[in-house]
């Protein structure tokens, strides 16, 4: 079986793609473990960078939702806690890790995606990509700190905005909102990711850690308690609301045509 999650090492950066692409790049168990392993290599070997990508341009459609249905089906409970802690686990080491993260997204970065995009220290977006926090248009809950780090990535009724109406902003609207940290245009995100990386290549790894370390010290890293709190919320959310078997449902028969819109 081939791995759901592809690592390419680069001089100083580790370049980590999700190769899902059938499935949007959701965050399956495997993809997980896959994500979880290229951070450790990037760690172990060093990395001044790591890049996290989506086959086909979609960073991710977020949360495996046919694995969530499963789960509830079963009702197993702890296994579905199980899967939002790991989820969450990812986003917060793409945060807290020693390393610039930098997320590339030229289709969507939606839900869970957008979470992981949330998470990176940068961004490359291309302007007709889409982002946004979904979870509403399928019943859901933010449960991997949509709803701690928009808040603190955006002034707050830009944030209530996309939280609220679940909708998505292009690539554009975003960088001109301040979410992501620099913006291509259309087929243009290489260039730009290339000339991002050369820069912050010129850097040492460890002087660019230790100045991820001032940053964070200056500006803290979400709050955890607040994550384990929203990770709570969605976990009571998934099991107790006719909301969410209605919007999986949706979301079942949305995903027969893979050509509709996440």
């Amino acid at each position: 079986m081939t791995a759901p999650v592809l690592t390419r090492d680069d001089g100083p950066a580790v370049h980590v793609t999700i190769d899902r692409p059938e499935a949007r790049n959701a965050l399956s168990p495997a993809v997980l473990a896959g994500l979880r392993d290229a951070l450790d290599h990037a760690e172990e070997a060093g990395a001044g960078i790591v890049v996290l990508r989506g086959t086909g341009g979609t960073l991710s459609a977020g949360a495996d939702l046919h694995h969530v249905r499963r789960m509830l089906a079963d009702g197993a409970r702890d296994e579905l806690g199980a899967y939002l802690v790991d989820i969450g686990a990812v986003c917060d080491r793409l945060e807290s890790g020693p390393w610039v993260s930098v997320a590339v997204v030229e289709g969507y970065a939606l839900a869970g995606g957008c979470e992981l995009l949330l998470a990176c220290d940068l961004s490359v977006v291309t302007e007709d990509a889409l982002v946004g926090d979904r979870h509403l248009e399928h019943g859901l809950l933010p449960g991997a700190g949509g709803s701690v780090r928009l808040p603190r990535a955006l002034p707050a009724p830009l944030a209530r905005r996309l939280l609220y109406t679940g909708e998505m902003i292009d690539g554009a609207t975003a960088g001109a909102w301040g979410l992501v940290s620099h913006t291509a245009a259309p087929g243009g995100s290489e260039e730009v990711l290339a000339a991002l990386v050369a820069r912050l290549a010129r850097h040492g790894p460890d002087a660019l850690a230790r100045m991820k370390q001032r940053y964070r010290a200056a500006a803290p890293a979400a709050d955890p308690g607040l994550l384990a709190a929203e990770r709570a919320a969605l976990l009571e959310h998934l099991t107790t609301s006719r909301t969410v078997t209605d919007g999986l449902a949706a979301f079942a028969r949305r995903t027969r045509n893979p050509q509709e819109a996440p």
